[in-house]
């Protein structure tokens, strides 16, 4: 039971995770991802967009440019977090995307294997039970590797 957060690090907006979550109070919801006015899906996931009714403010968007590497990207993800500790949450849920990585096709951000590492490590740092399911990644040859680094990073190494 309890309070949870949802912070989604993939490179596309999660729309469907916003919509579900729009009027709950109980559930945080921030996404890092690429500006929707640029990239899919591009209707949704613009900073403005707080959540509505009894979850208005529960709903965060943090827009990125088209580049945002490692050290931009953990700037936002700073801010993600002290959202998420402001929060309490019981819970930490992490929408793990690695489309956000330099090489992948379709995403547009410069995240490296080593940033992947960091990521983990500053979701780490809230110190709650995580769950992290994976969604995006189309960098096949490097999709293991970034894998591998983020949840090491999560578990401290």
């Amino acid at each position: 039971g309890g309070r949870v957060a949802v912070v989604d690090v993939d490179f596309h907006h999660g729309n469907g995770t916003q919509d579900i979550f729009w009027e709950d109070p109980e559930v945080l919801y921030v996404s890092l991802h690429g500006d929707p006015a640029g990239h899919y899906p591009h209707f949704t996931g613009a900073a403005d967009e707080a959540g509505g009714g009894p979850g208005r403010g529960a709903t965060r968007n943090l827009p990125l440019p088209d580049g945002t590497g490692d050290d931009a990207y953990l700037e936002a993800l700073a801010e993600a977090m002290a959202l998420v500790a402001a929060f309490d949450p019981a819970t930490l849920v992490v929408s793990a995307g690695f489309d956000t990585f330099a090489g992948d096709p379709i995403g547009a951000f410069a995240v490296t294997t080593e940033g992947f590492g960091r990521i983990g490590a500053a979701l780490a740092a809230a110190g709650r039970p995580t769950l992290v399911v994976q969604e995006g990644g189309y960098a096949l040859d490097a999709l293991g590797a970034n894998t591998v680094a983020l949840l090491a990073g999560i578990q401290g190494g």
